[in-house]
């Protein structure tokens, strides 16, 4: 079992590294730059303005410190075939998800600790802690979020309808409690309890687990679901085979077909246009990098960085629509349409045009609300314009003809 998971996890880790290769690609990271720059720039003036007044910082810490005991779970690496293959030495499946869970706790570990780091400036501004204090709050959130991970392998085990029920809500209700002691009380006294949750974390799973047996098939589809979070990360960069889009009604959205010309020399617009719209995939791959893009815009300032911020998402946007194109090449009736491979192209550049223009007024939108001059709105209008139109008459035309 030791050699099985070991062989999986090095299987998965050669997969992960070839996907963020991808993701990490030059023009990602010179935007990565840019912005994890300006919002340290950003952060730090922030902090010349923060003082022992702002109590109501200590709450806003104390939520972000709870929120990120959620970030990290555990990978089982589990596989839908393991339901029959591993069945017969179920009894030996205890030391696959122990090594799970090392490899799973240091990940998540080192999360937390970058976390508490973000937040040590604002506790020792507001909070006044210091010294061996800050160190009782480290320990204190790695306590709690390893009484997480080892309450995610007991429920990897089959569980009565209580426990199941109610033992995630009660962890995560005591570890708020204990960080708002932590914070307002004395952070040793949060150490204290945070260490005696994991320990007694840690004593149920013994009792439990060699009384109890696997639930394979919720445990199967826990980590599908987990990797499937993954690819979808990766599929905003690149095409992921394992993400499979569906297609949805969405009735509310029939008024914009109606706009549509319906001729024949606008049969493949049509097409493109309604799979776009009915379709998950690719219409929740824009949804999602436009969102980002605003979110980063508002919170970006106006200046040079959000407009850097702008352009790259914009391409972003254009540049994973592409595959779009031969979507439905796999269907034989669209190569028997009376129509040339330029009208296509051309219907096609027209959706584009249409997708990266909603885009750019978000942005723009966006970019105004941060309190942006007008002079600096109207030249990232011009920006905006002058890249739709390399992007469609220009890039997509020489990668798609």
């Amino acid at each position: 079992m030791n050699e099985l998971y070991q062989h999986r996890l090095q299987r998965h880790l050669r997969q992960m590294l070839r996907y963020l290769r991808l993701v990490f690609n030059d023009h990602f990271v010179i935007a990565l730059m840019f912005f994890v720059g300006g919002l340290g720039l950003t952060y730090s003036n922030w902090l010349k303005t923060v003082g022992p007044q702002d109590t109501w910082i200590i709450a806003v810490v104390g939520l972000l410190l709870w929120g990120g005991l959620g970030i990290g779970r555990v990978a089982t690496l589990l596989e839908p075939a393991d339901t029959v293959f591993l069945l017969p030495r179920e009894r030996d499946l205890h030391g696959y998800l122990v090594h799970a869970w090392h490899y799973s706790w240091w990940l998540a570990q080192i999360v937390q600790v970058c976390l508490v780091i973000l937040t040590l400036p604002l506790l020792v501004l507001v909070d006044k802690i210091a010294g061996a204090a800050l160190v009782a709050l480290l320990v204190t959130q790695l306590a709690l979020k390893d009484s997480q991970m080892t309450l995610a392998v007991t429920h990897l085990y089959r569980l009565t309808v209580t426990a199941k029920r109610w033992s995630k809500p009660l962890n995560w209700l005591v570890a708020l409690v204990i960080l708002a002691l932590g914070l307002l009380v004395s952070p040793w006294l949060s150490l204290v309890l945070a260490l005696a949750l994991a320990g007694v974390q840690r004593v149920w799973h013994n009792r439990l687990w060699p009384h109890s047996v696997v639930a394979w098939r919720d445990d199967v589809k826990l980590e599908a679901n987990r990797m499937l979070g993954i690819y979808r990360f990766f599929n905003l960069f690149t095409d992921v085979p394992m993400v499979q889009g569906s297609v949805k009604r969405r009735r509310y959205l029939d008024w914009v077909l109606r706009w549509l010309p319906k001729d024949q020399a606008h049969a493949f617009g049509y097409l493109f246009s309604r799979g776009m719209l009915r379709g998950t995939e690719f219409s929740g791959l824009v949804a999602r990098l436009t969102v980002i893009g605003a979110i980063l815009l508002y919170f970006s300032g106006h200046g040079w960085l959000a407009m850097a911020l702008d352009v790259v998402f914009i391409y972003l946007i254009g540049f994973q629509l592409l595959p779009f194109y031969k979507r439905y090449d796999n269907i034989v009736f669209t190569h028997i349409y009376p129509l040339s491979a330029k009208r296509r192209l051309a219907n096609f550049q027209r959706l584009l045009t249409n997708v990266l223009s909603v885009t750019g007024v978000i942005f723009l939108a966006a970019f105004w609300l941060s309190n942006a001059p007008l002079v600096q709105v109207g030249f990232l209008l011009v920006i905006n314009a002058v890249e739709i139109y390399l992007l469609v008459a220009w890039y997509a035309k020489l990668r798609l003809a």
